[in-house]
């Protein structure tokens, strides 16, 4: 260890960003304070998200479980709220009380725990702030009150399902070629609503709130013994398209997945979310010259990482909480050790596939002091695994089934809803990564070397590979 003793842990999470996006990791999208740390840290060419979506992958990060291991502790929606809760937000819990977590390991070793959370998900009603002592969730602060209407009827099984009942009672009298009409009007008028009521089509979602909070938070606290997890959510969907074009393009995922919107409108997301990235890039520069400031940086581990990727349609699928492509599994991974406010210069890219879960081990050797950066803990283990659990996005079934029969476009959103309403899981091993589906799917294998996205099954002519790996998971 360094004479200045066991270090700060800043954990930054990006939400939704996908590795292959970034130029760090070759892709097109330059974010040059990223790109900065980077420069001088260790970058994790092949790290993998434990989950496809955000619950799933932080109860992972932050307990060092295996998703698939992952068990909601209670369906109660009303048990877990308070009065700035949403019942959306709240039907699960996933992390008990005392439960050594990451935040509640460092906390026992006298670590100032802190979480700054843009993310409605990363709440103590979720279970995902057990071990933090001081806990800021910006979305429930500011952004709820905006379309918390909106929400209830979402959330609210009672409202739902009678609102549901009353809207197929209605569709009865209706001709059905004039209710699929109606049925897509609507779509369009919900999908818009959310994204004015949530503020989707701003540039920023929280990242400046946060940084301030954050400079607030650690005038009063000091500047050495943190652990700092911050979540930002600048990433995430949905997008400002008028920054690309004057018309708000759609982002209902389910009629462009459906083959019913025009594929040109994702490309208007895509650049969109690029503009985001940006953004988030210039706040994660501010945030850096505040923790200078405020003596953080004297002494300090920074992680720079994402939860979940983001696809635009590269298997034909948008946004995540979908099935383990590399576009939604592989995330970026960036690792930096800071002294007397300078990053130290040891710059070293790790091409061997390794799981966020892993960062729990190396992260907590820091907090005993074995080592004073991210070390070799990430690379040993007995698998890397990415599970796709099933879709968060199931509210509207009920409807789309009691619609499907009169409406046609109602049938082709439920039927590919249904098909990625499955369970799936990636296996990684050396070059190969193989994805096992629930069902009738079956299995596909890829040799990422040869083939990065994924273009190619060989699990036809690869079976050795795929028999060893399956082996490989039967004793993980």
């Amino acid at each position: 260890m360094r004479k200045g003793g066991r270090p700060n842990i800043i954990f930054l999470m990006l939400d939704t960003v996908s590795a292959q996006h970034l130029g760090v990791f070759g892709g097109p999208i330059r974010m040059s304070n990223l790109e900065k740390i980077a420069g001088s840290g260790t970058v994790y060419q092949n790290a993998i998200a434990p989950g496809t979506y955000t619950l799933t992958s932080h109860v992972s990060i932050f307990t060092g479980r295996r998703v698939s291991k992952i068990k909601s502790l209670t369906k109660n929606p009303v048990r877990n709220q308070n009065s700035s809760t949403d019942p959306l937000f709240l039907k699960n819990k996933y992390i008990g009380r005392n439960e050594p977590t990451l935040a509640a390991r460092l906390s026992y070793l006298g670590y100032k725990t802190s979480m700054f959370s843009n993310n409605p998900f990363i709440t103590a009603s979720t279970g995902l702030a057990e071990g933090f002592s001081y806990t800021r969730n910006i979305f429930m602060e500011n952004k709820l009150k905006y379309h918390r209407t909106t929400l209830r009827i979402i959330g609210n099984d009672f409202m739902r399902e009678n609102l549901t009942s009353l809207a197929c009672h209605v569709s009865s009298a209706i001709p059905q070629g004039s209710l699929d009409r109606l049925y897509l009007g609507m779509r369009g008028v919900l999908n818009r609503k959310v994204c004015n009521e949530t503020g989707a089509y701003r540039m920023d979602q929280g990242a400046e709130l946060t940084n301030r909070i954050v400079r607030e938070y650690l005038s009063s606290s000091g500047s050495q013994g943190h652990f700092m997890f911050i979540n930002y959510m600048e990433a995430h969907e949905g997008y400002p398209t008028t920054a690309i074009t004057e018309e708000r393009v759609s982002q209902d995922r389910w009629m462009y997945m459906s083959g019913m919107l025009d594929p040109s409108g994702v490309e208007v997301l895509k650049q969109a979310y690029a503009k985001r990235l940006a953004y988030l890039d210039s706040r994660i520069g501010r945030l850096m010259e505040t923790l200078k400031e405020k003596g953080v940086l004297d002494n300090a581990v920074v992680v720079l990482a994402s939860d979940h990727g983001q696809a635009f349609m590269e298997h034909g699928l948008l946004y995540h909480t979908l099935f383990p492509y590399q576009e939604i599994s592989r995330v970026p991974l960036i690792t930096a050790r800071f002294e007397s406010g300078r990053q130290t210069r040891e710059p070293v890219r790790i091409e061997k596939p390794v799981s966020l879960s892993s960062l729990y081990g190396s992260i907590i050797s820091l907090g005993y002091g074995k080592s004073d950066k991210i070390n070799g803990e990430m690379l040993s283990g007995s698998g890397v695994f990415s599970d796709h659990t099933g879709m968060l996005d199931v509210w509207d079934i009920p409807l789309l089934r009691r619609l499907r029969k009169r409406s046609r476009h109602a049938e082709r959103i439920y039927k590919t809803k249904m098909k990625y309403n499955m369970p799936a899981s990636a296996f990684y091993k050396g070059q190969y990564k193989m994805i096992h589906y629930g069902g009738r799917m079956g299995r596909e294998l890829y040799d990422l070397d040869s083939d990065p996205m994924e273009k190619e099954n060989i699990i036809g002519s690869r079976r050795d590979v795929a028999l060893s790996m399956l082996r490989d998971v039967s004793v993980a």
